[in-house]
């Protein structure tokens, strides 16, 4: 299932998330696990740990390799398919919600967190299992403590991901812009060819760069209409098409708009400062 990781984070900050129990288990290459369901009355996450393996909850399938965790509701029917060469080892973690969210919010959801870096999440998994080995009310409280944690670094694992996959592709958008500038560019085709939503292209890319994708494309066509006014012989009609602009009127307008001066006298300074180099 699809979910968003605000929503996922916003189901943790409201739920009251009480920690049950931790067990692992593995599997043989190529084996299959059916006929079973999730555990009655508890929530599941299932932390790959080596090897890979298709997951089943009600139906749809998840293919887990460490880097994911997978999060199953109560009395989901289940099935276990191990894949690949290794042996796929696995860890489930059980908590109970507080009653008054189960109805109305992911307790009864299954959806997979892509986590990317997994090794502090790995650690914390170990530590929960140690502690919950122990006897004894201290090493209960160390085990809420250590779910808590442990919630909170799968959750901002995700973020981060999430955040340095838009950076990534924030910096293939510049890179676009600075091949493509001189064919005829808005924000929604450049939106349109990377797959994303305008605004969301807008939003993320002013995150990346300071600048929205409109300025950011109009700064670098004045600036490659510099280069030429100071280098080459071309009329400004001609620049303008070089660099985007159909319209030479419009272009010299956003030129004195950008630079103060127009196209023509920004040429002329450049040749009288030409003299005295």
């Amino acid at each position: 299932m699809d979910i968003n990781i605000n929503q996922i984070i916003d189901y943790y900050a409201q739920a009251t998330v009480n920690f049950v129990d931790i067990f692992t288990n593995t599997m043989e290459p190529g084996r299959k696990d059916t006929g079973r369901t999730t555990a009655p009355g508890k929530c599941g996450l299932v932390f790959p740990l080596a090897g890979s393996a298709s997951f089943s909850f009600n139906g749809t399938p998840y293919a887990m390799v460490p880097g994911m965790v997978v999060h199953a509701g109560p009395q989901m029917p289940i099935e276990i398919q191990a894949t690949g060469d290794k042996i796929w080892e696995y860890a489930v973690v059980h908590y109970i919600p507080s009653k008054d969210m189960v109805p109305f919010s992911l307790a009864n959801q299954h959806f997979a967190i892509h986590t990317g870096d997994y090794s502090n999440i790995i650690n914390l998994v170990q530590q929960l299992k140690e502690s919950y080995a122990m006897p004894g009310s201290m090493a209960i409280l160390k085990s809420k403590a250590i779910f808590l944690n442990l919630v909170e670094a799968i959750l901002i694992s995700a973020k981060m991901k999430i955040l340095d996959s838009a950076n990534e592709m924030m910096e293939q958008v510049v890179q676009y812009i600075h091949e493509y500038y001189a064919r005829p560019l808005s924000v929604s085709n450049i939106a349109q060819a990377f797959g994303v939503e305008r605004r969301r292209l807008a939003y993320l890319f002013e995150q990346h760069t300071g600048m929205n994708p409109s300025s950011y494309l109009t700064e670098y066509r004045i600036r490659r209409a510099k280069d030429l006014l100071r280098y080459c012989n071309f009329t400004v009609a001609e620049i303008a098409e070089c660099v985007g602009y159909v319209d030479s009127f419009y272009f010299s307008r956003v030129f004195k708009k950008t630079t103060g001066m127009s196209p023509t006298a920004f040429r002329k300074l450049m040749m009288e400062e030409a003299k005295y180099v």
